[in-house]
């Protein structure tokens, strides 16, 4: 054996007894924080007045699509508001040029939310002030449908059949296969709700034909019921969750959160249930993810906290399993408990683990207002500890909304003023996440044992590959 090699296998034994230590030291003691790609970036190319209310929705592949309602247009409806969308490819390049969604430009066409299927397909609801079709009471539900290329499937079309007075807020949800369901505040109703408003809900087919009629999600109907927001699993059933005036569980106090499950050909599964253990003060802005095990999390505003948070308005959670059953109890998802946290938005990822997007009212990390994230593993346990989304520090950043994919997650919100072009009032800015590589919460010894077995793997494998060398080069000369 030569002298170059005998130091060689030295050096390496002395390698392969120091390097656990370094390992043991370097080794991550649980979950970090997620990680951006790329900076943040603003989504809206139209720069003239407000740009506000976004929503954002991913394919398993990572392609995104936001939607948000803009005071103006590059296209046609130069009126009042108008619904404006963007597409991106997964690396965040963008696909295509900012789209009008609205073909129907008469007055305010505000408050959209998108859905994406599994082939990038997605469609985009919002309310309308009027409409094409039969509502022409007050404002009614409208709707679009798109291919992943960007290219309209079918036109505009109204999805109320109620059309007395008012119909607001909607929000959509998609199955892999591209049935759909869309849920909205309705001031009335053609159900048992007559009190005063009601949600009201209408599922479909991917080719856009209605599946069934109209349909009243709550059963508990005394005075207002507001805020729908849904989520689809994988089998196409869904959640529907919203605030009630009031409750038929335990929540007397003045607005709780409420939920109803619903099998995929829309029978609902159990009845109406209550969201909050915590009924103190005001439960608001809820927020519903599934997964495709049919596990569901929500997330809402309180008033007040079952936890560390007295100082006003927390963010909040809760698990279900696919049964409707609890797991664990409610939980308070922000650590910064200075002022006001608001508007929370909830998304789960292909494994169950899921993050939460919420707007902060107060002086953290010098921006007046900024938006806030945490992210959990399946199990409910923070993964790493509440972060900033916005980097761009500017007196407003709200109305965040965050979407998953496998790997990562993105986030789309308001903020006024943006790092791009658009310096007239409110953009609409985005920012990227992927996840972090995980390691499991270990001992120092075991971090030791761990690196101590990594490095003799690492010192076999050496010497086996000399041992190869060294047999090819006498072959070579035999």
């Amino acid at each position: 054996m030569s002298r170059r090699w005998i130091r060689f296998v030295s050096g390496l034994s002395s390698w392969a007894v120091m390097a656990p230590l370094g390992l043991a030291a370097a080794l991550p003691a649980g979950a970090q924080a997620p990680v951006p790609e790329g900076a943040q970036f603003q989504i809206n190319t139209y720069t003239t007045h407000n740009q506000n209310y976004s929503s954002v929705a991913t394919d398993a592949d990572g392609y995104f699509v936001v939607v948000w309602q803009s005071y103006g247009s590059s296209g046609t409806d130069t009126s009042r508001y108008s619904i404006q969308g963007q597409r991106y490819a997964s690396d965040g390049s963008t696909q295509g040029t900012q789209l009008q969604v609205n073909t129907y430009t008469t007055d305010d066409q505000t408050f959209p939310f998108v859905a994406v299927d599994a082939d990038g397909d997605f469609v985009v609801v919002w309310e309308s002030r009027g409409s094409p079709g039969m509502d022409t009471s007050a404002s009614s539900i409208q709707g679009q449908r798109y291919a992943s290329d960007g290219s309209t499937q079918g036109g505009q079309f109204q999805i109320n059949t109620y059309s007395t007075d008012r119909q607001v807020v909607p929000a959509v949800a998609v199955a892999p296969g591209g049935d759909f369901v869309v849920v909205w505040a309705s001031q009335g109703s053609s159900g048992t709700d007559t009190s005063s408003s009601s949600i009201q809900g209408q599922r479909y087919a991917s080719d856009g034909s209605t599946q069934g009629g109209e349909f009243q999600v709550n059963t508990y109907t005394t005075s207002n019921q507001g805020g729908a927001f849904v989520s689809a699993g994988a089998d196409g059933d869904f959640v529907v969750v919203w605030v009630s005036l009031g409750s038929p569980g335990t929540d007397s106090f003045n607005e709780s959160i409420q939920g109803q499950r619903f099998a995929s050909d829309g029978e609902a599964q159990g009845g109406q249930f209550q969201v909050n253990t915590y009924t103190t003060f005001i439960q608001a802005d809820s927020s519903v993810a599934l997964a495709d095990d049919g596990d569901f999390v929500v997330a809402w505003s309180s008033v007040g906290s079952s936890g560390t948070d007295m100082s006003a308005e927390s963010i909040h959670g809760q698990r279900f399993a696919s049964d409707g059953s609890t797991q664990g109890a409610e939980f308070q998802v922000n650590t910064y408990t200075t002022s006001h946290q608001i508007s929370p938005s909830i998304a789960v990822d292909p494994d169950g683990g899921f993050v939460v997007a919420w707007s902060n009212d107060g002086p953290l990390l010098d921006d007046d207002q900024s938006i806030q994230g945490q992210r959990y593993a399946s199990d409910g346990s923070a993964q790493g500890g509440e972060f900033q989304v916005n980097t761009a520090i500017s007196p407003y950043q709200f109305f965040p909304s965050v979407a998953a994919r496998d790997g990562g997650f993105v986030v789309a919100w308001a903020s006024f003023g943006s790092f791009g072009t658009d310096t007239s009032s409110l953009s609409i800015q985005g920012q990227r996440y992927r996840l972090p590589l995980l390691v499991p919460a270990m001992s120092p010894a075991t971090r030791f044992a761990l690196g101590a077995a990594l490095m003799l793997l690492g010192a076999g494998y050496a010497l086996r590959r000399r041992a190869s060398l060294q047999r090819a080069g006498r072959t070579a000369q035999s």
